[in-house]
């Protein structure tokens, strides 16, 4: 049987522990400045026209990012809760379903109306096919490199 005795374990162990926390503020910060590069870089680089032309600047400004910290993992997040996010960042095809409404309309037969008209528009189902156009999955992909080094440089300044 072999015995083995640690001369100042509780100190070294202390120091650890103190390690670990360090370390563990360390990757929440890092987290968190990532989680919110990758939100500016979809906002401003990829909703702006390189991915998605702006229309109403709803999906732009429904993108949001959040950091959690479980204790045993940090998870950074950047997401939209807008429906058609979604649809654009993986594609879609398939049959949606178009509510009734009143159109108004200015021109006919490609010349202007002297006063617009309305029409009713009835519920109706229609076909889409939506290509892939990721905004999301390839910020992240692009800016990996920039997210493992901060990460990296970060755990190295905590072990300091």
């Amino acid at each position: 049987m072999l015995k083995m005795e640690f001369i100042g374990g509780d100190v070294l162990a202390a120091v650890l522990r103190s390690y670990g926390d360090k370390v563990q503020t360390a990757i929440v910060q890092s987290v968190g400045r990532s989680a919110l590069r990758l939100q500016r870089e979809v906002m401003q680089n990829r909703l702006s026209g390189q991915v998605l032309n702006v229309r109403t600047g709803n999906l732009r400004r429904s993108i949001h990012q959040r950091v959690t910290n479980t204790g045993s993992a940090v998870i950074g997040e950047v997401n939209t809760n807008v429906r058609y996010g979604k649809a654009h960042e993986y594609g879609f095809a398939g049959t949606v379903n178009v509510k009734a409404s009143l159109r108004q309309v200015r021109q006919a037969f490609g010349r202007p109306l002297k006063s617009p008209r309305y029409v009713q528009v009835r519920a109706h189902s229609r076909n889409v096919k939506l290509p892939e156009r990721s905004f999301l999955r390839t910020a992240l992909r692009d800016m990996k490199p920039e997210i493992e080094a901060d990460l990296r440089n970060s755990v190295k300044g905590a072990l300091r």
